[in-house]
């Protein structure tokens, strides 16, 4: 149903964009100095611009039957439907709307789903990790101590996060790597992904997308991975 080639390709040319407009613009600071919320709102628009229906920090469905205050309810960065138009059916809400029915004259009827809607398990939710080899401390640049624990835990936690909504069928990690060069990513990201695997998470074979930007303080490329969630 999901072509994350397309996914991967997409989430590249938004990131590819915005490095581009800050390089003609003379800026001081580059891509890697944006932060991961930032870098989230920039993947929204390369989406959106994409042709998907974009749903950011959205509730995972959680348990069948259960009703979770909102404030409780874990949240996923980005959960994608096939086009704009399509809305993403929220089970919670559903069990709600039914209950408050209940109270009143329409008790015994189901509230009519939208026209063009689809449930949790047929949307593509995305857990992202923004990681640079070097970064800004306290506002100052340079090598990034916590590097290669941030590299090999944060993704497998989102992948370990993903599995255990057994409503979500379509998703993935995606890493926005920042390292001196394309290489040292790829490298790097073969030792996460051997990790994974190490721990028999449930992974498919990662889409990998690299392009220069420029190295304003160490990081001459970005790469950006997706790490399918493996049913």
């Amino acid at each position: 149903m999901w072509n994350t080639d397309v996914l991967i390709d997409t989430a590249a040319a938004a990131l590819r964009r915005e490095s581009a407009r800050l390089r003609e613009e003379g800026a001081v600071r580059g891509l890697d100095a944006c932060a991961e919320v930032a870098l989230h709102a920039l993947l929204e628009k390369g989406f959106r611009d994409g042709g998907f229906g974009v749903y950011r920090e959205r509730p995972f469905p959680g348990l069948g039957g259960a009703r979770p205050r909102h404030s409780e309810r874990e949240r996923c960065d980005i959960v994608l439907t096939p086009d704009p138009a399509v809305e993403l059916l929220d089970p919670v809400e559903q069990l709600l709307a039914h209950d408050a029915a209940a109270q009143t004259l329409f008790a015994g009827s189901n509230p009519a789903p939208a026209a063009h809607a689809v449930g949790p398990s047929e949307a593509y939710w995305i857990e992202i990790k923004t990681i640079g080899q070097f970064c800004f401390t306290a506002g100052v640049p340079g090598p990034n101590r916590a590097y290669s624990s941030e590299l090999l835990s944060g993704p497998a936690r989102d992948i370990i996060k993903l599995e255990w909504d057994a409503a979500v069928r379509y998703a993935g990690a995606m890493v926005v790597l920042f390292t001196d060069t394309e290489a040292t990513a790829r490298h790097d990201l073969a030792i996460l992904l051997h990790k994974c695997l190490d721990r028999e998470l449930p992974v498919s074979g990662p889409l990998v997308r690299s392009f220069p930007i420029p190295d304003l303080i160490g990081n001459g490329a970005c790469t950006v991975c997706l790490v399918p969630l493996s049913r």
